[in-house]
């Protein structure tokens, strides 16, 4: 195969299995699943573990038979650096940013915060969530923009992180897909400065972090 035929292959590769994601969603938030788990509050860790289930070793796979999403370096000095300017980009945001209540859905029942509704939906959102997202969109879906452009990183991170934003159907509030799409173009700046995954990977865990926070204080410390 050319030059051209190549990279073909690989963008229909990387687009194919950002559709094996999608579908996961979607099956994920078919009647009777999506009740039955959001009833239980089991949604986004049942949810999380399965697209990590199926994206990490599909990223894996990948990465034996291509170089270009590879797990890249996590240097402390760019982690301290990307840390301040995510820092930075929450306080604007907390200027304008509404409420929204999905969270507060997937924890409370009832009236009540349950301490193990927090824990688990935590743990999903913090640590299983950044993972497969960055696979998905950092990793797959940008690299397939690039394959195909590859001289337009700003044009392909933009379109990219309009991409993850209008995916989270999960919010309401059109400055919340904005700060989405901003969150996005800090992580693909970190993916093409680190050359990798690893920096957007923890960038991603740190802001989710900072969000679920104040959940976990009201269920555990308060």
């Amino acid at each position: 195969m050319n030059k051209e035929t190549d990279k073909v292959t690989e963008a229909l590769l990387c687009t194919g299995i950002c559709l094996i994601w999608y579908g996961i969603t979607l099956l994920i938030g078919t009647a009777p699943l999506y009740p039955f788990l959001t009833e239980n509050g089991v949604l986004m860790p049942v949810l999380c573990l399965v697209e990590f289930s199926v994206m990490v070793p599909l990223w894996r796979w990948y990465g034996q038979h291509y170089a270009s999403v590879p797990s890249g370096s996590l240097r402390l000095g760019q982690l301290l650096i990307f840390a301040l300017l995510l820092l930075l980009l929450i306080f604007c945001q907390s200027f304008y940013l509404q409420p929204e209540s999905w969270t507060a859905s997937q924890l409370n029942s009832g009236e009540r915060l349950e301490a193990w509704r927090t824990l688990a939906f935590s743990l999903a959102v913090v640590i299983l969530a950044p993972v497969a997202e960055e696979i998905v969109f950092r990793g797959f879906l940008l690299q397939a923009l690039l394959t195909l452009v590859p001289g337009q990183r700003l044009a392909c991170a933009l379109l990219t992180s309009l991409i993850f934003a209008g995916l989270h159907t999960q919010y309401v509030h059109l400055l919340t897909l904005i700060a989405l799409t901003a969150l996005s173009l800090l992580l693909c700046l970190a993916r093409f400065h680190s050359n990798g995954l690893k920096l957007p990977v923890a960038l991603h865990m740190l802001n989710n972090f900072l969000g679920v926070a104040p959940w976990l204080w009201a269920a555990f410390l308060r």
